[in-house]
């Protein structure tokens, strides 16, 4: 018991999702250790393997819960609750329990049997934030300060039991906080707020967010663009799909689709990822020319849609920098692999009929080519092969020591 404790009492304790979150967090953490700042993370679904394979050691719910009061049972529950679910291959059964198990715990806690047993059977995990059991777990094992991003659920939950117990705070807003800025930007959040730009950090200042409290550090996920030989990956990466040098390479960056949108209510159309890949394989199946690789999100979990003789589904082992420095044009509806691609000089077209487009408006800021229909996007894409986009400006690519710095900053 006390081990598992030991690594988050006293500790810069990050907690965050996987995805965009995840890889935004996972260079702070590295650079953290490097200067021998104890550093531990609570990887929520897909983001523990995701470290794991950034050779970030990470902790899950699972390691956590049987030590936090209160929460003997829940893996029992968790365990009832996902009873004959789908689960996500890259999540351990063990993992899924404990994180559905506690979830629903904390909502019984907060909301009462009946009502929370309602709440989840209309909006399932969507319901679920555990402010309870890290405000118990924070009571046992206090950390020097919280870490996390503008995530909500568990992430909302930690800061929000992190303020209540007088822990310094940080949150890291990956790109606009579209949505969730009605809750980063409230008083029950952070101490301190990094922030991509000075448009997010005056979205915040606009909201009442004292600017002492914003700093502009940009995003640390994007820090490897700086570093990249693009030109040796895009030759490298290219002979392997054998590709010649008047050959043209898509590639289209997949994401989720909800049958509805988290926080807007907005209703999503699920297959919409497929359609665009039909549609792809389709409109360029008789082009010689062109080659075609589908990138699926990691919470994605399912197979390919489609299949063709110049066209492959990307891994999640094969380094996406690759992939985007051999592309000619990227496809996306609202992934921030469209951002990295445009930092690259890399053609980016926006499909804006997702629920999620206007969550990162890349068309609207200059990133990125609009499309509103399937078809226009593949007149966009062609018109990319023959006009490529001008490169967008790359910065200074030091967000993750600005971020590290205001870490320890917030702890002196």
């Amino acid at each position: 018991m006390t081990d598992i404790l030991d690594t988050i009492r006293g500790h810069i304790f990050f907690v965050t999702y996987g995805g965009g979150h995840a890889a935004a967090l996972a260079p702070v953490a590295q650079l953290l250790r490097q200067r021998d700042v104890p550093v531990t993370i609570l990887g929520l679904t897909t983001a523990g393997g995701y470290f794991n394979r950034m050779g970030l050691a990470s902790l899950g719910v699972k390691d956590l819960v049987e030590h936090v009061p209160g929460y003997e049972f829940a893996v029992a529950t968790g365990e009832r609750l996902v009873e004959g679910r789908p689960r996500h291959s890259a999540v351990s059964a063990e993992e899924t329990a404990a994180y559905m198990g506690v979830g629903y715990t904390a909502l019984e806690k907060w909301a009462g049997v009946e009502d929370a047993e309602r709440l989840f059977v209309r909006s399932d995990r969507q319901a679920f934030r555990p402010v309870d059991f890290f405000a118990r777990l924070f009571e046992i094992a206090p950390p020097a300060a919280l870490v996390g991003t503008n995530s909500p659920r568990s992430e909302r939950a930690a800061f929000e039991a992190a303020r209540d117990r007088g822990i310094p705070a940080l949150c890291l807003v990956d790109l606009y906080a579209a949505f969730e800025i009605e809750w980063c930007a409230s008083e029950k959040y952070a101490d301190r707020i990094c922030v991509l730009n000075d448009a997010v950090r005056d979205q915040f200042i606009e909201r009442g967010v004292p600017p002492a409290k914003v700093t502009v550090t940009g995003n640390p996920s994007f820090d490897r663009i700086g570093r990249l030989d693009a030109n040796a990956l895009r030759r490298q990466y290219r002979e392997k799909l054998g590709l010649d040098g008047d050959d043209r390479l898509l590639v289209w960056i997949s994401q989720p689709e909800p049958e509805r949108h988290p926080f807007s209510g907005i209703t999503g159309e699920t297959s919409l990822p497929t359609d665009i890949e039909r549609k792809f394989a389709a409109a360029f199946a008789h082009d010689n020319k062109v080659h075609l690789v589908f990138r699926l999100h990691p919470s994605e979990d399912r197979g390919p849609s489609v299949d063709g003789a110049r066209l492959r589904y990307g891994t999640v082992e094969e380094p996406l920098d690759d992939i985007l420095c051999a592309a000619d044009c990227v496809v996306t509806c609202s992934s921030t692999v469209g951002l990295e691609a445009a930092m690259l000089g890399v053609p980016v077209v926006q499909i804006t009929r997702s629920i999620f487009s206007a969550d990162l408006p890349l068309a609207k800021m200059g990133y990125a080519r609009p499309a509103d229909t399937l078809e226009e996007a593949v007149d966009e894409i062609r018109a990319a092969f023959t006009k490529p986009h001008p490169p967008c400006p790359e910065g200074q690519f030091e967000a993750t020591k600005r971020v590290a710095d205001a870490i320890v900053d917030l702890v002196r």
